[in-house]
């Protein structure tokens, strides 16, 4: 009977591992994207300041404002790929996360199916816990 209760409360922290690798894995793959999404929208916004610049400059607008916004437009082309930058490194990490979510299956299914397979009764849980 103790060798069923150890059984299940490894299974738990087994089926407990899967799921908050799981969502972490989740959670970091939400990120990455929403990164690309708004290294995206600051490329669009600084196509569409270049553009007015442009405009401005076709109106006869002042050569000093025109010059501030073709700045602008600069300033923001460059935060756009910073973005880019570190929405390419947030994918990256979604892709160590799943990886490990991976792992975390691939190395602890086994441990999982020795434990239920095992006829040695297994230790109450609270002697494999860590301090």
């Amino acid at each position: 009977m103790a060798s069923n209760k150890n059984s299940k409360a490894v299974n738990l922290a087994y089926r407990e591992l899967k799921r908050e690798v799981a969502k972490l894995a989740k959670d970091v793959i939400r990120g990455a994207e929403h990164h690309k999404l708004l290294a995206s929208r600051l490329a669009e916004g600084a196509k569409n300041v270049g553009r007015t610049a442009d405009n401005i400059a076709s109106l006869n607008v002042d050569a000093a404002t025109v010059a501030e916004t073709r700045e602008l437009a600069k300033t923001m082309q460059g935060l756009s790929q910073s973005a880019t930058g570190y929405a390419n490194r947030a994918d990256t990490a979604s892709q160590s996360a799943h990886a490990a979510e991976d792992e975390a299956i691939l190395s602890h299914e086994g441990i999982q199916q020795a434990v239920d397979n095992t006829p040695v009764p297994m230790a109450d849980r609270t002697w494999y816990t860590q301090e």
